[in-house]
């Protein structure tokens, strides 16, 4: 029998099952009658009124949170509030932050300030004269420093 080959040609075509007639017409109701009943589909979340109220104070907290915590903007000064402050308190700001009159002179403002002769005399009008001088000599004060 090992020595027997088997050919397809001579295999006989035949189909050994049969479909009984009306097999498919009536599959889906068989399956159908054979499976659970399901009841409805209940939604995860049951919507009630303490539902609704609860989500309502918990959102005014959070509004009352947010509206008490959030920091209000500054508006300017204006120009009336900084006349106001004296020139001591100015300088004695400036040396409690430890800035200096060169760290002011790089400031568009303040150059801006200086550019009239007024301005520089106001400022030079409480400093000794001696003191002065012995700039001008050492030659700290030049055409583009003035």
């Amino acid at each position: 029998m090992k020595d027997k080959k088997i050919r397809l040609e001579d295999l006989e075509r035949k189909v050994p099952f049969e479909v009984p007639d009306g097999y498919f017409d009536k599959l889906p109701s068989i399956v159908m009658s054979r499976l659970p009943a399901t009841p409805e589909p209940q939604p995860l979340i049951s919507w009630s009124w303490q539902r609704s109220l609860g989500l309502a104070a918990a959102l005014s907290l959070i509004v009352a949170l947010v509206w008490f915590s959030y920091p209000q903007q500054q508006g300017s000064l204006g120009s009336e509030r900084l006349s106001q402050v004296s020139d001591d308190a100015i300088l004695e700001y400036l040396t409690e932050e430890n800035i200096s009159y060169y760290d002011l002179s790089e400031n568009n403002a303040v150059q801006a300030a200086f550019q009239t002769d007024s301005t520089v005399l106001y400022y030079l009008d409480g400093l000794d004269a001696d003191f002065l001088r012995s700039q001008a000599e050492d030659g700290i004060f030049t055409d583009e420093t003035i």
